[in-house]
């Protein structure tokens, strides 16, 4: 019996000096001496002034309901479907209206940018009397894509989602 406890209190010094006394790590190591990691943000292409151009048109014209004519060509087929151009131009289109006063101005934070593809946040702001239903300022993601998948082809947008949610209600709390 004391050369088993013996050998269980040899076997948790040596864990002990092993694992947490080296400063390398483990499961209950309180500090870590690696940096920290950041998010960093892959440009691996700078978007083209072609590419952003047509983001801002896309803002200009299928966001405000603005000349659909002129987004027609410029929305790719993962955002307008197999919507023809005649149903088009009803203004009843899958991309969220906004009615912003900075499209023009908004301002672009490129979170991706390759050669055939390109993701940018731009925080658009509603013009003044858009109603008390309004957000004042709404953020989206806009993504582009090159047609037919090539570094030649012309840039559609192809996405077009807000990146704001909803505060989530909290219950239970109170008081």
């Amino acid at each position: 019996m004391v050369f088993s406890g013996a050998v269980l209190v040899i076997g948790f010094i040596a864990f002990l000096s092993a694992d947490l006394l080296k400063g390398t790590g483990g499961i209950h190591s309180p500090l870590s001496t690696l940096p920290a990691q950041t998010h960093e943000r892959l440009v691996k292409a700078p978007p083209s002034k072609e590419a952003l151009q047509v983001a801002r048109k896309f803002l200009e014209t299928a966001v405000l309901r603005k000349n659909l004519d002129a987004a027609y060509p410029i929305v790719g087929p993962a955002l307008r479907g197999n919507l023809t151009r005649k149903q088009w131009d009803t203004g009843n289109i899958p991309v969220q209206p906004y009615p912003a006063r900075n499209t023009k101005t908004a301002a672009f934070t490129v979170d991706w940018s390759y050669d055939k593809q390109i993701m940018l946040e731009v925080d658009l702001v509603a013009k003044k009397g858009s109603g008390s239903n309004i957000r004042p300022h709404f953020p989206y993601y806009l993504g582009l894509e090159r047609k037919g998948g090539t570094v030649n082809g012309k840039w559609q947008v192809n996405t077009w989602i807000s990146s704001w949610h909803p505060p989530v209600p909290m219950f239970g709390g109170g008081g």
